[in-house]
């Protein structure tokens, strides 16, 4: 079990009250703003813990983990690589078919993440606006 220290809490509160998915230098801004002022390397050594014992879950990006809440349930992302926004998103279909090619291929699966990457509708029509400028 982790011991819950006074900045380990900290963390795991900002997150727990979001459905937003926080990097570390996020976190330590908000939570700077918020009185909490914690050194950066104190939020990576937290956010490893609070990761390893299952309070918080994370997506391992191209430049940097990005952690949310652990209670939300499976899902799977959609990562704007212009904004960098993130939405989630379930679909049976894909789960199904996960699935089945883990079994075509004998292969036990045990958990996966899913992420696609691409423009979202917003940064898709600030594009748009752009090239009729």
């Amino acid at each position: 079990m982790i011991r819950l220290t006074v900045q380990r809490q900290a963390i795991l509160d900002l997150i727990n009250r979001s459905n937003q998915h926080w990097d570390a230098e996020e976190l330590a801004r908000c939570l700077g703003q918020n009185g909490e002022q914690l050194g950066i390397a104190t939020v990576y050594r937290g956010l490893a813990a609070l990761e390893n014992a299952g309070l918080i879950q994370s997506i391992q990006l191209a430049d940097k983990k990005r952690y949310e809440r652990a209670n939300k349930g499976h899902h799977d992302h959609l990562v704007c690589t212009k904004c960098g926004d993130i939405k989630e998103f379930c679909d049976s279909e894909i789960e199904m078919r996960q699935q089945q090619v883990a079994q075509d291929l004998a292969f036990h699966m045990t958990g996966h993440q899913l992420l696609i990457f691409g423009i979202c509708e917003s940064c898709s029509k600030d594009s748009q606006e752009d090239k009729t400028a």
